[in-house]
């Protein structure tokens, strides 16, 4: 692998995001409505107003709900019993229930919240469980020099985690 591939597949790792700091303009998506609250820092309470209470007790009568989750920096869009299939995460152990706060939208068939660039976490709560840490299928990787009977080959197998969605729900303000 050449040093420029190398340092181009370094800058794509990517950590756990980090905490969600401050809660910008808030959109409910339904015939024009929406949600705008001022910046607030994290730790204090957000003052809604009645507009806004109104537009999420209204997404609370949905049945089902969707979100679109950000897990170690890529985003999945899951429902309730989902699985996700993502890379694998060494921490976690089989059984492990995770609080998935990074969220960017939130919503049911009629009605959507859009965070910029995150739902404020007060809105929801999103629990996953580890159910398996599966092996991905076996890569056979055969190098071979130019000219002379020397070849080489490897093996690679990719590592991934499976999560399942156990709970979607938007919190009553």
């Amino acid at each position: 692998m050449s040093f420029a591939r190398l340092a181009r597949t370094a800058c794509n790792i990517r950590t756990l995001p980090s905490a969600f700091t401050q809660i910008s303009a808030r959109n409910v998506h339904t015939t024009g409505a929406s949600i705008t609250e001022a910046k607030v820092s994290p730790g204090s309470t957000v003052n809604w107003s009645a507009n806004s209470i109104d537009l999420v007790s209204r997404l609370r009568e949905q049945q089902k709900y969707y979100a679109t989750v950000v897990i170690k920096g890529r985003p999945f869009t899951v429902t309730q019993n989902d699985i996700v299939v993502m890379d694998r995460i060494k921490d976690l152990e089989l059984g492990d229930a995770l609080a998935l706060n990074q969220v960017t939208e939130i919503g049911s068939q009629d009605y959507t919240i859009k965070g910029q660039p995150l739902v404020d976490p007060s809105l929801f709560r999103i629990e996953a469980t580890v159910i398996e840490h599966p092996d991905g299928k076996l890569f056979t990787v055969t190098k071979k020099k130019q000219r002379t009977a020397g070849q080489k080959t490897t093996y690679h197998r990719n590592h991934y985690t499976m999560l399942r969605i156990s709970k979607i729900d938007v919190n009553k303000l």
